[in-house]
């Protein structure tokens, strides 16, 4: 290989290792993930994730820097959201590999799965029995707002005990969040058999149910 084919595939690989930098800390693929479900302000990152202002908007600064997010004025606010809709995929992706090759994350999905009261469901049977069920949404109502399965009703994790009301004790509530790194589903599920409800955890996400259906046509 000549000097300038060599040159040229070392940039090529170089300009790369960006999209791997991005993806390099645990902090940034958890901001990832949240902007896979909505776009959102800074404030609502920290929030969400845990970190500290500063390091957010670190983190936030290296994303744009990859090219992974990007950033958009709206009046006071700035709003980020993910670059592309293949960065979404890159997300969902990786989380598979994580689960498919590395045992501690099955661990880690099994415990959370063990606890009484905790009920799951798989994709394929969610989807072949939702008309039959009450599916119900637990994410914030931005996240909803944003996109949510059919029919879906939604009461934010937050705001479920005050609103078992609405819910029917006689039907199967199918209930998700923001899929499987985020325990809110089981929690929910938790409690409203704790309350006499027929509710099973969908440890999926919007995305996954989307890319679910878009391959079985």
């Amino acid at each position: 290989m000549n000097q300038q084919a060599l040159e040229y595939k070392d940039k090529l690989y170089k300009e790369l290792s960006r999209v791997g930098k991005g993806l390099s800390s645990d902090k940034r693929l958890a901001i990832l993930d949240l902007l896979s479900q909505s776009p959102k302000v800074s404030r609502t990152n920290c929030q969400e994730t845990g970190i500290s202002v500063a390091n957010t908007s670190r983190h936030l600064q290296v994303l744009k820097d990859s090219r992974l997010v990007k950033a958009v004025q709206d009046g006071n606010h700035v709003i980020y959201q993910l670059g592309s809709q293949q960065i979404q995929a890159l997300v969902a992706l990786l989380i598979s590999v994580g689960e498919q090759e590395l045992s501690e994350v099955s661990a880690l999905h099994a415990a959370a799965n063990r606890p009484r009261d905790v009920k799951t469901i798989d994709l394929e049977e969610a989807i072949g029995t939702a008309g039959q069920a009450l599916i119900l949404d637990v994410r914030p109502a931005d996240e909803y707002a944003a996109g949510h399965i059919d029919a879906a009703i939604n009461i934010p994790v937050d705001e479920l005990s005050e609103n078992m009301s609405r819910l029917p004790k006689k039907k199967t509530i199918i209930v998700y969040c923001r899929g499987r790194l985020y325990p809110c589903a089981n929690l929910a599920t938790q409690l409203l058999n704790q309350h006499g409800f027929r509710a099973r955890s969908l440890n999926y996400s919007f995305y996954d149910w989307k890319r679910e259906n878009e391959r079985e046509r």
